[in-house]
């Protein structure tokens, strides 16, 4: 039976004030992710808070027969484009100031992609939104407002089917669960974290949450109200710690979107179920400057990354007090695109006599063109020299390489999915090699297999979460395989150790070498590298040494790092594994006369440009040839 709630009597302070909880969090974490680890789950949130809300005036104008996708689709071009628009219009400014001709061409693919609402599969083939290269991005956040947009577009179709042609509620409610439920058992079992992260059927059940909620009130299965006020206490109490305590306490070995993604759904489904009259709800989320902050979420949450973006890209090095003064401006910003620009485009039928809605729609169109003219002529910009030097990811050759599974760790191949002839093992240290590895094993007709894991000692098997202690283990069996003839290694030497203490970690390693005097090692040492970023001179991060206005060569010729941990590294390996391994040293050849070249070799403080790799490191070589 449907439920007999007027459309009038839709709005809830207390969701409006949810919206506050959700964007917050998002705004801290791009700012400062150290004060807020988890605050990127407030998106999760969004997406209950869009299932819900939306799915509700679909539900309750088909049960109530006043259902009309053209309406529908008005107030979602007027509530969504006009901001939109303007921020379209502030990063193509900003940008043809800030950015360099290949990050402005690249900038237009994002506005194009943005304006059709595929963002997020652009994302899903250029970048992960964890990497330092989301940084210089400054439309990275538009994946979600993209899958939000793909719900918008196809579900109130499907309901409308079901509900012309069956007639029934149950049936609605069926393909919704079952949709829901297959999107969540897709979300954990797909390997690929960024396909799980931007794709939007493994993200579509954070948006059924709010959906299935939404149908089992609306349709009568479950009413609200009538839910006993204590236990709608603790149901918002709950719902509030099930949000908060994931982005207090979120590590980079949780898997998100994941397990740890229920506690945040099913939060914020708590709190919409405990109703407005519950006390988190009525005291919290009803609060006068929480309600506000949601009403102007929205604008919050589109204005506020490209600012901290191109505060990025102009100045890496900028003092706290930038960031804060950015978040501010974003405050203001947004309250007044909100107050002067959404709210009477929203309210308007026409303008300038034109329908708004028409006028929306070719603004889109604009954007669109926009877009492209600046993907074809970067525009119009000079060439520039040395444009970025990571602006676009090159890691994922890694990714996307074949794979190949052994005794439950998998690892990248380069030519055959079996046992490689040559091993090359570490953590991204190593990986910053595959795309020359991947031109020698085309060259010589070898197969080679990288198993690296970013930050892992691969020698230590004893510590590390599930995946990164199968993949030591794996390491140990390949060494012991007689189909592995070469193995090569390095890691971010100077990290791993402090002391020759260390050589009791290798005394498994020493073991199964003895094991294999057959097997060919060698051991890649690092160049030099830095782990400061205070910004201080020194630092090796190249996009430290950028002047976009006046570029010079010269300021990226800078003498060996003050900190020498690096260096000791190095000689504490050399010295562990000299007698039964070939030592591969490097930084002569890019640090002649301990002058490094960091426009020419570096990536960032302490990695290599795989692409300057792959034609140039020659010292590779001699893992290749017998």
């Amino acid at each position: 039976m449907a439920s007999t709630l007027n459309p009038s009597h839709i709005w809830r302070n207390d969701i409006t004030g949810l919206r506050a909880v959700a964007v917050l969090p998002v705004l801290l974490f791009h700012a400062f992710s150290n004060l807020l680890p988890g605050g990127f789950l407030g998106v999760d949130v969004f997406f209950v808070i869009s299932g819900y809300l939306i799915s509700g005036i679909i539900f309750r104008g088909l049960a109530e027969g006043t259902f009309s996708y053209r309406v529908f689709y008005a107030r979602r071009i007027k509530r969504i484009i006009p901001n939109l628009l303007l921020v379209f219009v502030f990063v193509t400014v900003a940008g043809f100031f800030i950015l360099f001709p290949g990050e402005y061409k690249n900038l237009g693919r994002h506005i194009y992609s943005s304006a059709v609402f595929v963002q997020n599969f652009r994302l899903l083939s250029e970048v992960g939104y964890f990497t330092e290269d989301a940084l210089r991005k400054p439309l990275l956040h538009l994946w979600s407002l993209a899958i939000e947009e793909q719900f918008y577009i196809v579900f109130p179709i499907v309901c409308a089917l079901i509900w012309k042609f069956l007639k029934s509620d149950k049936a609605i409610g069926a393909t919704v669960a079952a949709i829901t439920f297959g999107s969540l058992a897709a979300c954990i079992l797909v390997q690929n974290r960024e396909l799980a992260f931007y794709f939007p059927l493994t993200r579509f059940w954070e948006i059924g949450a709010g959906i299935v909620l939404a149908f089992a009130e609306i349709y009568g299965y479950l009413e609200l109200r009538k839910i006993p006020l204590g236990l709608r206490h603790a149901l918002s109490v709950t719902g509030l710690a099930g949000i908060l305590a994931p982005m207090v306490f979120y590590t980079p070995d949780m898997v998100h979107p994941g397990a740890v993604t229920l506690l945040p759904v099913i939060g914020a489904v708590a709190l919409i179920a405990a109703y407005p009259d519950a006390i988190v709800n009525r005291t919290l989320l009803s609060w006068r400057p929480m309600t506000f902050v949601g009403l102007i979420s929205y604008s919050l949450y589109l204005w506020h990354w490209p600012l901290l973006s191109f505060l990025f890209i102009a100045a890496p090095e900028a003092p706290s007090g930038y960031t804060i003064a950015a978040l501010v401006l974003t405050f203001a910003v947004s309250s007044a695109v909100y107050l002067y620009v959404e709210n009477p485009v929203r309210r308007s039928q026409t303008l300038f006599g034109v329908s708004t809605v028409k006028i929306l729609l070719v603004g889109l169109l604009l954007a669109v063109a926009c877009g492209q003219t600046l993907r074809v002529t970067r525009g119009f910009l000079p060439a520039a020299e040395g444009e970025s030097i990571r602006a676009i990811s090159e890691w994922e050759d890694y990714e996307r390489s074949r794979k190949f599974v052994y005794n439950g760790a998998e690892f990248a191949v380069t030519r055959e999915k079996e046992v490689p002839s040559i091993l090359f093992a570490g953590d991204s240290h190593m990986v910053q090699y595959f795309r020359r590895v991947q031109f020698l094993s085309d060259k010589y007709g070898i197969n080679a297999g990288m198993l690296a894991v970013s930050g892992k000692d691969i020698f230590d098997y004893q510590t590390g979460n599930k995946e990164e202690k199968a993949a030591c283990e794996a390491f140990y069996s390949l060494i012991s395989d007689k189909r592995v003839k070469t193995l090569a290694i390095t890691m971010k030497w100077g990290s791993k150790m402090r002391s020759l203490e260390y050589g009791q970690k290798l005394q498994r390693f020493r073991k199964a070498l003895a094991q294999r005097k057959d097997l060919r090692v060698f051991i890649i040492l690092d160049p030099p590298w830095t782990s400061t970023h205070t910004g201080r001179q020194g630092a090796y991060d190249p996009l430290r040494h950028f002047n976009r206005w006046n570029f010079r060569r010269s300021d990226f010729i800078v003498p060996y790092p003050e900190e020498n941990e690096w260096k000791v590294g190095n000689e504490i390996i050399s010295k562990l594994l000299a007698d039964v391994a070939t030592i591969i040293s490097v930084e002569e050849i890019m640090c002649p006369n301990q002058m490094c070249d960091l426009y020419e070799w570096y990536r960032d403080d302490d990695h290599l440009q795989p692409k300057k790799l792959e034609k140039d490191a020659v010292w590779l070589d001699q893992i290749f040839r017998k």
